[in-house]
């Protein structure tokens, strides 16, 4: 398990409205996992040259993507085909 600690802040603002910001992290420990239990949503996909860690849930931001992909592609499909049973009737003429 990895922990993590700020040190060294920095006031990036002036004497009135001080914003603190830390420039250092100091950071003990690795990113091994196996020998520790792994969070539900975490699935560790190993392979013969790399392993990653693959999240199982689904965020708000990728479910309106997907559905903002999804009627683009319904869109497109149902004005082609409009298109082409347009033109197949104007041939019949």
């Amino acid at each position: 398990m990895l922990n993590c600690s700020f040190s060294e802040s920095i006031n990036l603002g002036d004497s009135k409205t001080p914003d603190w910001e830390f420039s250092k992290m100091d950071c003990v420990g690795s990113l091994d996992f196996s020998t520790s239990t792994l969070p539900a949503y975490l699935e560790k996909i190993e392979n013969a040259e790399k392993s990653f860690f693959l999240e199982k849930n689904i965020s708000y931001g990728d479910f309106l993507t997907i559905a903002f992909l999804i009627l683009i592609f319904l869109g497109l499909a149902i004005g082609g085909i409009r298109e082409f049973a347009k033109n197949r009737k104007l041939e019949r003429l």
